[in-house]
């Protein structure tokens, strides 16, 4: 249980920190935003838990996941 609760910590910060990322670089104000400018940032926070469950799913890859050395 406790390996899941790490997994799930490790995919909120991912996303949570891509899309604080966007917010930033996009230099609108978080209290001017409407949707037209979440949309962009929840799909670059998506895409970078993708890529960390791409990672966490392919045996090959040795540092987590399936494939990690225990």
């Amino acid at each position: 249980m406790e390996q899941y609760k790490q997994i799930l910590w490790t995919l909120l910060r991912v996303f949570f920190g891509a899309m604080v990322a966007f917010l930033i670089s996009s230099g609108v104000g978080i209290l001017d935003m409407g949707w037209a400018d979440w949309k962009p940032a929840l799909t670059a926070a998506i895409a970078a838990v993708l890529v960390v469950v791409f990672n966490l799913l392919n045996p090959k890859d040795a540092r987590y996941g399936i494939g990690a050395n225990k």
